[in-house]
């Protein structure tokens, strides 16, 4: 069993899923394509070339800054000479400090890649001092956002966005490729004209190719597998796992396994044994089809697990989808049902009838406001010294044990993130950093 020890230190990384971009077009051609139309070749730099800054100034139009992480900056950004808006994401190789072999592994996975459930890189260029890479824009946010909004979704919004992460999973699972960080922070969503939306798969970072059993620990606590933690070996199936804790929140609201005093191992026990429970009144009208589709998602043996494709053939989600309503998240339809949203969202909510309070779930709603601080200082803003970073983390820490929102810390809590050459091999257990950092 992995043990908190086991963790050496808070790997965070600059999360594309948290821009807020205006709508662009569909680039319907390749970028190459569109570029030798135009007549544009002479001015614009071969992927994967070593540039210099004036390169990257004479090619590149560059716009706002939309987000920035530890070690990396994006801006709104257009090809000289084309109409379409894309997203520059610029990577400072001084504050990589060792994770260099990231970018570079998320460089090749993503140019490996093609699919329209996946985020597409359409360029890649390196300086001295820096990484760019030239991105597709997506004006959605991501899931977690569009969860912190709306609290619980329909079976049928539910079930389209399972079919949306399923596509994708089928997808690079059929290439032997585990993406290991799957999470709603990671989904970015992809809104159209008619209301609908699709989710895209982003953040390739922790990506690999699975020959063999893995044994490199990594993930986010609230998403990762029961083989993971039990260090025996894990494939592609700890994304199908992922994938169930997230259909649990969407119809929901909470995660299904949660330690009220945000005890990481406790958590990890829970994960480990695998018993799903659907609290009253939360998922009194959740249908028994969806509950099992959580439950064969949630399998704690990877062998008895649904796949992604055994997922998409699954009759919920194939009547659910057929069912969709376009209306999204659910909605209160009486003055109790109002008067209880409320009491959530103001942390008052009290647990289901004869349940004690180490059972009481929160809605991801409840501290949205609290989880943006916690991204925003793990991302180690950099209006943010180490300093003042701990003490917002021991106060947010306090205020949010006070109001009893155990829940959505572990729910955005970030798993260190090792790598190494060696994937076949049990990895030898680090001492964890001295820090109360276990958000994200």
């Amino acid at each position: 069993m992995l043990h908190t020890s086991s963790l050496i230190h808070l790997y965070t990384h600059f999360p594309l899923q948290n821009q807020i971009f205006p709508p662009c077009s569909f680039v319907c051609c390749t970028l190459d394509e569109e570029i030798e139309q135009k007549d544009l070749q002479s001015n614009v730099l071969p992927d994967g070339a070593e540039v210099s800054l004036e390169d990257i100034e004479h090619c590149y139009d560059m716009g706002r800054v939309v987000g920035d992480g530890n070690f990396a900056v994006v801006r709104e950004c257009r090809v000289r000479g084309l109409a379409e808006t894309f997203a520059m994401k610029i990577v400072d190789n001084a504050k990589l400090q060792g994770r260099g072999n990231m970018i570079q592994n998320e460089i090749a996975l993503l140019h490996s890649l093609e699919h329209p459930r996946l985020i597409q890189l359409f360029r890649s260029h390196h300086t001295d001092t820096h990484v760019y890479l030239l991105m597709e824009l997506v004006a959605g946010g991501d899931l977690f956002d569009a969860i912190t909004q709306s609290g619980r979704f329909t079976e049928p919004s539910a079930a389209c966005m399972i079919r949306d992460i399923s596509q994708a999973l089928e997808y690079i699972h059929s290439k032997s490729i585990a993406h290991r960080d799957i999470k709603p922070e990671n989904l970015l969503v992809q809104r159209h004209g008619n209301g609908s939306l699709n989710l895209k798969l982003a953040d390739f970072g922790l990506a690999m190719v699975v020959t063999e059993p893995v044994f490199t620990v990594c993930g986010t606590p609230t998403y990762v597998a029961p083989e993971i933690l039990a260090e025996t070996g894990y494939g592609v199936g700890v994304d199908v796992w992922a994938m169930g804790v997230i259909l649990f929140v969407l119809l929901g609201g909470f995660p299904p396994f949660r330690s009220p005093d945000r005890n990481q191992e406790e958590l990890f026990r829970l994960i480990q044994k695998g018993e799903v429970h659907f609290l009253s009144p939360y998922w009194d009208n959740v249908s028994e089809g969806a509950k099992a589709v959580v439950r064969a998602l949630l399998e704690v043996s990877p062998k008895r697990r649904l796949t992604a494709s055994q997922t998409l053939q699954h009759g919920w989600l194939q009547h659910a989808i057929a069912q969709k309503d376009h209306k999204g998240a659910i909605k209160a339809t009486d003055s109790m049902a109002e008067r209880r949203n409320q009491q959530k969202l103001s942390g008052q909510v009290e647990s289901a009838e004869n349940k004690s309070d180490s059972h009481k779930p929160e809605t991801l709603a409840e501290k949205y406001h609290a989880a943006q601080t916690y991204k925003n200082i793990l991302n180690y803003d950099s209006d943010i010294n180490a300093c003042d970073r701990d003490q917002q983390i021991q106060e947010i820490h306090n205020m949010t044990s006070n109001q009893q929102n155990a829940s959505h810390a572990e729910d955005t809590t970030t798993m260190n993130k090792q790598y190494t050459t060696d994937q076949h091999k049990p990895e030898k257990p680090a001492q964890q950093e001295d820090t109360d950092t276990k958000q994200e």
